[in-house]
């Protein structure tokens, strides 16, 4: 299985372009702004983490850039 490292810079990048700020990407998921953190950092993986990551990537259609 993936690290989703890859998914994660995508995410961060696709909130720096849209200003979504981490609070508000952590109440749309339920989770603790600090959880959320540590989830796209990287500080905390599993399964749930990685779920979170994919559904993120998922639910905004965040997808790789062309080549």
């Amino acid at each position: 299985m993936s690290n989703l490292e890859n998914g994660r810079a995508a995410i961060k990048a696709y909130m720096k372009e849209n200003n979504i700020v981490m609070e508000d990407l952590a109440t749309a998921y339920g989770v603790s702004r600090v959880r959320m953190q540590q989830i796209l950092d990287g500080h905390w993986s599993g399964p749930t983490a990685n779920q979170t990551i994919l559904e993120i990537i998922r639910d905004y259609r965040i997808r790789a850039p062309k080549e």
